[in-house]
């Protein structure tokens, strides 16, 4: 289930992989899907921009995940939403994941209303095998605004180098 937790990643028995301090990926997946999911310290907004590849798509998409969804192919910046009003967002298809959470509007200490953001404990995605197929697929993640021990925001990209994270999808 999406639900920002990832402790069930253990109690599958899945092996972590460790991305940075206190960041670990869970790869798992069952007959019908496939779950990525990353752990990250308190405070983080842990967002994600992810490339995939797999044999069904004849281009590679970036799967983004904020206080929005969207999809948009790698590289084509005209299909990419704008403006945070968009209508480009919420297009994701075969694939889910826990965005950042409206936690209500602030109308009391702010001239203009204001979201309150909560997030997860983890960031977790669903992508559907009857959608994105069966094979190999390559992943590319770009983890935006982690928060270290001394309170600094930072990003990492997971393989850090120009390679994919390749995931055998029965």
């Amino acid at each position: 289930m999406i639900d920002g937790r990832a402790e069930e990643y253990s109690q599958l028995s899945v092996e972590p992989i460790v991305l940075a301090d206190e960041v670990n990926l869970y790869v798992y997946q069952n007959a019908h899907y496939v779950w990525l999911a990353y752990d990250y310290p308190p405070g983080s907004y842990g967002t994600l921009d992810m490339h995939l590849l797999t044999e069904t798509l004849a281009t590679p998409l970036n799967l983004h995940v904020s206080a929005q969804l969207g999809q948009w192919t790698v590289g084509d910046t005209l299909s990419r939403p704008q403006t945070p009003t968009s209508d480009r967002w919420w297009n994701h298809i075969g694939w889910i994941s826990n965005p950042l959470w409206a936690n209500g509007i602030d109308t009391l200490t702010y001239t203009v209303p204001q979201y309150n953001l909560k997030n997860g404990e983890a960031r977790e995605i669903q992508l559907s095998k009857a959608h994105f197929g069966r094979g190999i697929y390559k992943v590319r993640l770009y983890v935006n605004a982690i928060k270290d021990r001394d309170g600094h925001f930072y990003s990492l990209v997971y393989p850090s180098d120009s390679t994919y994270l390749q995931i055998t999808v029965q």
